[in-house]
């Protein structure tokens, strides 16, 4: 028998009331960094801006232009022609920041970097990874679930995708420890310090060490063979090439898992109905994970540059201008996404724009949907759990969408046997 659970607004405080000086002003003049924008306000704000202007100039951080509709937004993430990743995706930025490979290059040098840092994340391997990936996500829930209670962002959806990076690329247990204290400290310095001193060098100490253990201890994992590598076709990487894609490989092989998971787990344990849903029809939890990707969009947004004049949305924008492109709105765009506000395990196709479209489509994307759907399979071996606290969301870096904690409590065997 197959199970539904019933499609349920996104119910979540949105910050803003009628007449609200923020709503109005964000609107007007969006600034993704501002103190008062909030993930529940973001909704707000970006629902107005797609309803009044959709392509629509901003005074913030010396001009940028703002895109909110799912066609505008995709069709920019199509042409990296015109609008380039080359001048990085990251807005504002401190000066002399190291790009990210390979999101913030453009072809040529975008191909040759995605072609060495893809192996590890091909459906093939994935799938190859499936025993382990089983394992590493058991090792994380069970002690939780045995408890019979804790907190579900500090025991799972922080360290969890920490250590499948670590399975996928090869990182030490050591960088598995470090890479989110890092991340967050780049997060919060990179848009407001005159250069990067105050985070890049305690980066490249880490990945030193993960490249000196590489060079020197070699393995079958990726890193290993990454360090001996050709970008082009004459010589091993060098280790500023590696040191650009060792960060894209750390801080996003954990951060947008990180938070897609929280997000998952906070609507489960929020909704009984939902979660008896999945646990009588697993086959639903595909569209579950796909819900949670679009609704609650890991990133809210990138950033490019245009190369040359453009239109888009039928609005012309000039060439060396910084184009904002709202994933968040464009993700809950009533043109595409019926009532977008509903989450919905019905909708079919994976038409969302939270892994990217075009030549920067997310390289974790297999990995990572493997990961969310593993989560819930091991979850549901254990009694049913609930949320016990709302937490609180806020944003890292002005653009990923994270929540500070997750405290929950499982019911007893005895009640999960009853209920089941």
């Amino acid at each position: 028998m197959r199970h539904t659970a019933p499609a349920t607004e996104d119910t979540t405080p949105t910050g803003s009331l009628p007449g609200c000086p923020h709503l109005a002003r964000l609107t007007a003049d969006f600034d993704a960094h501002d103190p008062y924008l909030s993930p529940d306000l973001a909704v707000d704000v970006h629902r107005a801006i797609r309803t009044s202007a959709p392509v629509s100039y901003s005074r913030a951080h010396g001009g940028t232009w703002i895109v909110s509709r799912y066609h505008d937004v995709r069709a920019a993430l199509a042409d990296h022609e015109t609008f380039s990743s080359a001048s990085g995706v990251f807005f504002p930025r401190a000066a002399g920041t190291p790009r990210f490979a390979p999101l913030e290059y453009d072809p040529p040098e975008q191909t040759r970097f995605r072609t060495a840092m893809k192996p590890p994340f091909l459906l093939p391997r994935v799938r190859d990874l499936h025993g382990a990936l089983a394992d590493l996500v058991r090792a994380h829930v069970t002690p939780i679930a045995a408890r019979g209670h804790g907190d579900l962002i500090a025991e799972l959806a922080v360290p969890l995708p920490l250590a499948v990076v670590g399975l996928a690329v090869g990182f030490t247990e050591h960088a598995q420890h470090s890479i989110r204290e890092l991340t967050s400290n780049t997060w919060a310095r990179m848009p407001k310090d005159d250069g990067p001193g105050g985070f890049w060098p305690a980066f490249t100490a880490l990945f030193d060490s993960e490249i000196r253990r590489a060079r020197e201890q070699p393995g079958d994992d990726h890193l290993s063979l990454l360090v001996r590598s050709s970008l082009d076709g004459r010589r091993p990487a060098g280790d500023e090439e590696l040191h650009v894609m060792l960060v894209a490989y750390a801080i996003a092989g954990h951060e947008t898992s990180m938070n897609t998971l929280a997000h998952l787990l906070w609507q489960l344990g929020s909704r009984p109905d939902l979660q008896s849903a999945l646990r009588g029809d697993p086959s639903l939890i595909p569209a579950a994970v796909e819900e949670t990707l679009r609704l609650w969009t890991p990133v809210d947004h990138g950033t490019r540059l245009t190369t040359r004049p453009t239109v888009l949305g039928g609005h012309e924008i000039p060439a060396g201008a910084r184009v904002v492109l709202l994933t968040g709105a464009a993700n809950r765009d009533p043109e595409v996404f019926p009532a977008p506000d509903t989450f919905r395990l019905d909708r079919g196709s994976n038409r969302h724009l939270t892994f990217g479209h075009g030549i920067h489509f997310c390289l974790g994307a297999h990995l990572a949907r493997a990961e969310f759907a593993q989560v819930l399979h091991e979850l549901f071996r254990h009694p049913a759990f609930t949320l016990t606290e709302q937490p609180t969301r806020y944003f890292e870096n002005g653009r990923h969408i994270c929540l500070d904690r997750l405290p929950v409590r499982f019911a007893s065997h005895d009640e999960g046997q009853q209920k089941s």
